[in-house]
């Protein structure tokens, strides 16, 4: 399957799904989350109680956080020397709440903000219950990480999933309780609940790391077959760009979804897709895994300059390069000139848009920039500066910046340490402001 088709493209949106471009306060920043949910089932709603840690600079009087319109809130309340103070708040808009905080708070720099609500969670799908980053399930900025803990209280029977890492699992009568953690910053936080009986698990250890599969539709040897081609992945981004931070990556069947969604040490992907690969067609499970380096472990600056080179066309280059070490330069070949060949049909024409021009992949135009284009860019400049000195520049970039985020212009700092002359910045630049197909070296 050499050239990525329209279904990864779809999974690769939603891997920006929930950026919209909603108001926010750039003078509050979050620095964690620690939040206590339970599952309803009978009442059909989540039941939350969100601590937040706030940096803010001292004039701001109110601020902007995205949290769904439809929770029902019980409190929104700010620690203060003496015990607590409520803070006024309002829905300003869609699933934009103000919050106004009081005289006594003003000059404080530092906030710890505690918000107690109720969210309608509706039908599960599939016996499964999925709350992404899109669904404003918890207050958030949108174009901030942060480190979180996250208890999920389920009745028994069934299990609860996040991102980074399960550092608890206990049961309590007719409860379970999962802790998930990521002491390094992430981008969002999802919540996925299934009913255990439904679902098989599969793992496998590498260097100590555990990539677990859980899945309703497949059998043993199905899942196998995955969680091997998943290790094999995993091991190679392991070694060529550096250690994975998370212990666990855990891939979870989502029935319905169409290609795959990425969080920080979660995979959540659709059962068709599933049934792709034991096919054979490896295309998204491989891109999901390089995301966890470059997408979700080094963040990019949302609608930043370069945002969506570096967040769509590194990841797809990086799953290439995997191909090359797997199946050979013939295969690494073929998938990049897949890509460009779509590219070329629209190289030249109005509808063509330079690749820092494209603001999000909504068309099939700008989509086969990102993913044709993109990837061949980022080979044309590996070969300027020489696969020994790439492969150090990307190790660079990813020990520097893992959990944190990088810009456009930081990307192309770090580029500089391996390109004394400026050449190889230069044609970068050049190439992802110009149309057209760039030439080879």
């Amino acid at each position: 399957m050499g050239w990525i088709n329209l279904r990864v493209w779809l999974f690769l949106v939603l891997l920006l799904s929930g950026q919209s471009a909603f108001c926010q306060t750039p003078s509050v920043e979050i620095t964690s989350y620690d939040i206590k949910a339970g599952l309803n089932l009978g009442g059909g709603e989540l039941q939350v109680a969100a601590e937040l840690g706030l940096n803010k600079i001292d004039t701001v009087t109110e601020f902007n956080l995205i949290l769904n319109s439809s929770v029902k809130i019980g409190a929104i309340k700010s620690k203060t020397s003496n015990g607590s103070v409520n803070l006024p708040y309002k829905f300003a808009g869609k699933d934009t709440l103000n919050i106004t905080i009081p005289p006594e708070l003003v000059l404080s720099s530092k906030l710890t903000v505690d918000f107690y609500y109720t969210l309608p969670i509706g039908e599960s799908e599939g016996n499964v219950i999925m709350l992404d980053r899109g669904s404003r399930w918890y207050p958030l900025i949108l174009d901030q990480i942060v480190p979180f803990k996250l208890t999920v209280s389920v009745p028994k029977g069934y299990r609860a999933f996040s991102a980074g890492d399960l550092i608890e699992e206990k049961e309590m009568g007719k409860q379970s309780k999962f802790t998930w953690e990521s002491k390094i910053p992430v981008f969002k936080l999802p919540i996925v609940i299934v009913e255990s009986e439904f679902y098989r698990k599969n793992s496998l250890e590498i260097d100590g790391k555990n990539i677990i599969l859980y899945s309703s539709s497949l059998d043993k040897e199905a899942q196998s077959q995955i969680i091997a081609e998943a290790g094999n992945a995993f091991n190679f981004y392991s070694r060529f760009i550096g250690e994975y931070p998370h212990n666990n990556l855990t891939l979870i069947e989502i029935p319905g979804m169409e290609g795959a969604n990425i969080a920080s040490g979660l995979l959540m992907i659709g059962t068709q897709p599933l049934a792709g690969i034991k096919q054979g067609y490896s295309d998204e499970l491989l891109l999901s895994v390089a995301c966890q380096w470059m997408a979700a472990g080094v963040f990019f600056k949302y609608q930043g300059k370069g945002f969506l080179f570096l967040q769509l066309s590194l990841p797809h280059y990086l799953r290439l390069r995997y191909v090359e070490k797997s199946k050979g330069i013939l295969a690494f070949n073929n998938g990049l000139q897949g890509g460009l060949d779509a590219f070329r049909k629209i190289a030249g024409t109005e509808k063509e848009v330079a690749i820092l021009d494209v603001d999000f992949p909504n068309t099939k135009e700008k989509a086969t920039a990102i993913y044709g284009k993109g990837p061949y860019v980022i080979d044309l400049l590996r070969k300027q500066i020489g696969n020994e000195k790439w492969d150090k520049f990307i190790r660079d970039i990813y020990e520097n910046f893992c959990g944190k985020i990088l810009t456009y212009d930081e990307f192309v700092s770090y580029l500089s340490k391996y390109d004394q002359d400026g050449t190889a910045v230069a044609k970068l630049n050049k190439m992802l402001s110009e149309k057209g197909i760039p030439e080879g070296k």
